[in-house]
């Protein structure tokens, strides 16, 4: 066969194509929806609606709708299922030449919970074109702990021993601590009314991230290979940390809303909202990997990835109104440089194969995604007391990193780390996540034309959320 020549694959890596090679964050969920029960029950096709305090934050340009100060409230409980990965394989037979089976690709889910505030607000008429507004949002927020246990995402067992011991030799790569990633801003929107049928909006917003790989109490953030053979046990640790993200960073949101159709019969809506980058370090430690000597502390930014959104609102027939929306997200945008840690060392290419490494992960972060949503609401109505029934679907695409480990022959072929798999177990591990599917629904009253509440829930294969909103008009 011929030689191979091992290129290590950071140095071929673009400044923006990777991710922190945690495999647990490798699976963040963003939630990146409006907020507020009447948005979160219609599915979030609430662009081309707007007609309360969060479109502050959803769509400016709705606060155009508003003519009077309206202040509201909004909370949220998500309870997330994170589709984790275990890649295993075991290699059974009489001799070393036996070939590992393939990987096989184990559930090792865990659970994340958050609640609290999610929106908060004040809108105040400024003059009969012009709507203000200031509010408070959080709109991202996630926590992920594996447990005391932490989490295997790499288990190869190599029993090729003719029987001699059913356990020679363990390859394990284990992830200890949680990760936890939250943004709040404060903001400041308006809206002005172009016409009786086109308003405008915009708002600044100062947005404050916090992004912590958390330890436990067995040390720092780290990932652990242990190596088994039937005399030693080999443990390399690498730590992890962030340092100095909880910083203060500016972004905007621009947004349109339109009646296409006189009297409301058919809304056109669009937003764009973006945040500034805040800037951290990344801190490695430990059993450092050597293509990282004089790497151990690196420089990198992260912020809310940004979104944009058009919809459009029906009404064909007093009380009934069907809504649908597209919205685009740059889930890339999360963290802007490769910060692989991990290395792994084996033979690559053909039996016998040549012994390689070390050699790091190459990840790829998820691709832009389009989200398609759509609502419907009823509203039966009395003299002092609306009553709104509202469903809604949209559906989340898979938007996990990706990743491949490879080595390089003198003629840029690449082979596979293949005994033990390490190449076929990281592609099984980072596989870019899974498509969610996400059924909503919910009930509104609104009593004397001045209080309203909203109650609202989401469940889908992987997580399930529920929202309560109240506002009051004054």
């Amino acid at each position: 066969m011929k030689k191979l020549v091992v290129v290590l694959l950071l140095a071929a890596a673009a400044p923006a194509a990777a991710q922190v090679e945690s495999a647990l964050l490798s699976k963040i969920t963003f939630n990146l929806t409006n907020p507020g029960g009447k948005s979160l029950a219609m599915g979030g096709a609430f662009t081309a609606i707007a007609d309360d305090a969060t479109a502050a934050i959803a769509n400016p340009a709705g606060l155009g709708l508003l003519s009077s100060v309206e202040v509201g409230v909004s909370g949220k409980r998500s309870d997330d299922v994170i589709g984790l990965v275990t890649a295993r394989s075991t290699a059974t037979g009489s001799n070393f030449f036996v070939p590992y089976p393939p990987v096989r690709g184990v559930n090792s889910d865990i659970s994340a919970r958050a609640s609290g505030v999610e929106f908060a607000g004040v809108v105040l008429p400024v003059s009969r074109r012009l709507v203000a507004a200031v509010s408070y949002a959080e709109n991202l927020r996630f926590e992920g702990d594996p447990g005391e246990d932490g989490y295997a995402y790499i288990e190869l067992r190599d029993n090729r021993s003719s029987g001699t011991t059913r356990r020679d030799f363990l390859y394990e790569f284990r992830e200890y601590g949680a990760v936890s990633l939250r943004n709040r801003l404060l903001g400041l929107s308006a809206a002005y009314r172009v016409t009786d049928r086109l308003r405008i909006g915009a708002g600044l917003t100062l947005n404050r991230m916090e992004f912590d790989l958390l330890g436990d109490a067995g040390g720092p953030h780290r990932i652990v290979n242990r190596n088994y053979s039937p005399t030693t046990i080999e443990t390399k640790t690498v730590t992890m940390a962030t340092r100095g993200l909880d910083q203060n960073t500016l972004g905007f949101v621009l947004g349109l809303h339109a009646d296409l159709v006189a009297g409301g019969k058919l809304t056109a809506g669009a937003v764009y909202r973006q945040t500034g980058k805040a800037t951290g370090t990344f801190e490695i430690g430990g059993d450092v990997p050597k293509p990282l000597w004089g790497q151990e502390t690196r420089p990198f930014s992260a912020r809310v990835p940004r979104d944009a959104a058009v919809g459009l609102a029906a009404r064909p027939f007093p009380g009934l109104t069907i809504a649908t929306e597209a919205q685009w997200i740059a889930y890339g945008d999360f963290i802007d440089r490769p910060l692989p840690i991990v290395s792994y060392e084996g033979l690559a290419g053909p039996l016998p194969g040549l012994k390689v490494g070390p050699l790091l992960a190459e990840l790829t972060p998820p691709d832009d995604v389009i989200v398609p949503r759509i609502g419907i609401e009823y509203v039966a109505s009395t003299a002092d007391l609306l009553l709104a029934f509202r469903l809604g679907y949209h559906r989340e695409p898979a938007r996990g990193v990706t990743a491949n480990l490879s080595a390089y022959d003198a003629g840029g072929v690449a082979y596979d780390v293949n005994d033990p798999p390490y190449s076929e177990s990281v592609r099984t591990v980072y596989d870019g996540g899974k498509p969610d599917d996400r059924f909503t629904g919910g009930l509104g009253a609104t009593v004397s034309r001045r209080v309203s509440f909203d109650l609202a829930f989401d469940v889908g294969r992987f997580s399930r959320v529920l929202s309560a909103s109240l506002f009051y008009r004054f």
